[in-house]
């Protein structure tokens, strides 16, 4: 019995002195602000792509995806500009598709805004897919979209 107590002291003791080298460090981002897709950092590239892929039905109606805000918040409210990758694209406005707004907001003192759009219902065409990749441009100022995350794209099944 004294020895499984004397292993069961020499274990715990071990246990923690080899945790109390370690040191806790504090990460804190000071790199220029930045915006991303929120579902571009958690969801993974499609294959041949550097961009996510989501799979939407046709007709799938409004879907809200989040941008975030990479740095330190601001004051003020912040307007982000969308565009649509015309080269990655193959979905039509109006037909596939409707962007509620060209541009984001985030609000004053937070770190996220969100991104409407519509999923029209197209005419059915069995088998058939068209991509629509949207990609962010900042606000035109000192917020930049990140390089790694500022394309998304959702494939609409017809």
């Amino acid at each position: 019995m004294k020895k499984y107590i004397l292993n069961a002291v020499f274990v715990a003791s071990l246990a923690v002195g080899l945790t109390a080298c370690f040191e806790n460090p504090n990460m804190i981002y000071d790199g220029p602000a930045v915006v991303e897709f929120d579902a571009a950092v958690t969801t993974a590239p499609a294959a041949g792509r550097t961009y996510p892929l989501v799979t939407v039905a046709n007709g799938a109606g409004k879907i809200k995806t989040r941008i975030n805000l990479v740095g330190p918040q601001r004051p003020t409210a912040e307007s982000i500009k969308v565009v649509v990758d015309t080269q990655n694209s193959t979905a039509v406005a109006g037909t596939h598709y409707r962007l509620t707004s060209e541009t984001v907001s985030i609000p004053a003192n937070t770190s996220f805004g969100e991104l409407e759009v519509e999923i029209l219902a197209a005419p059915v065409q069995a088998g058939t897919t068209v991509n629509l990749v949207l990609m962010l441009e900042g606000n035109g100022g000192e917020i930049k979209a990140s390089e790694n995350f500022k394309r998304l794209g959702w494939t609409i099944r017809l």
